[in-house]
């Protein structure tokens, strides 16, 4: 059974900005452009349904930027809200972290993104603060892992969720990985 949507709201200046676990809110064309943003080096685009059948199987914290609504014009009759967004709302999708997670023992956060004209607003991290939370909100949590570059992703998560490195928490565990055919990295190890 998956968890009911959590929500999260922000407002910088006069701009509100929405975290959501809602996949019905999901911009599957905006996750499908960051996967090829250059960014996102370790993932790429997917075909329509096989992000949509990735998607289906994560928790996924979307962000969202609102979006003002549009003024008609008195000579064209004003759309239909379903017709403005076919969510209902009006919310533009700027970011998202993905979780692969069965919901209660474990969790790996992967796919963190900001849009570029948006990282400069702290959104990032009360994104990552938000991940946080629901990893906070899984009382039976064994284990919660990332992948993050040496120095400054290593410290920030650190800091933020608490994440180190695995060979410092358990003595003589080993953290192991099989990169699939379908893997974007190239021979740098990222």
């Amino acid at each position: 059974m998956t968890p009911r949507p959590q929500e999260w709201h922000l407002q910088i200046a006069t701009t509100p900005y929405l975290i959501s676990t809602s996949p019905a809110k999901l911009d599957h064309a905006f996750i499908n452009a960051s996967f090829a943003h250059k960014d996102m080096y370790w993932a790429k685009p997917l075909p329509a349904d096989t992000l949509a059948l990735m998607l289906q199987h994560s928790l996924t914290l979307g962000l969202y930027k609102h979006r003002p609504a549009e003024p008609s014009s008195p000579r064209t009759p004003s759309p239909t809200l379903e017709q403005r967004d076919p969510m209902g709302e009006k919310w533009q999708q700027i970011g998202l972290a993905r979780f692969a997670t069965d919901h209660v023992s474990f969790a790996y956060l992967s796919d963190v993104y900001i849009a570029s004209e948006h990282r400069a607003a702290g959104l990032g991290a009360w994104l990552v603060r938000c991940c946080g939370e629901v990893l906070d909100g899984m009382p039976f949590l064994r284990r919660a892992m990332l992948m993050a570059s040496e120095g400054v992703g290593e410290a920030y998560y650190g800091k933020v969720l608490g994440m180190e490195d695995v060979h410092g928490q358990d003595a003589g565990l080993v953290c192991m990985s099989r990169r699939g055919p379908g893997s974007a990295l190239g021979e740098s190890g990222h």
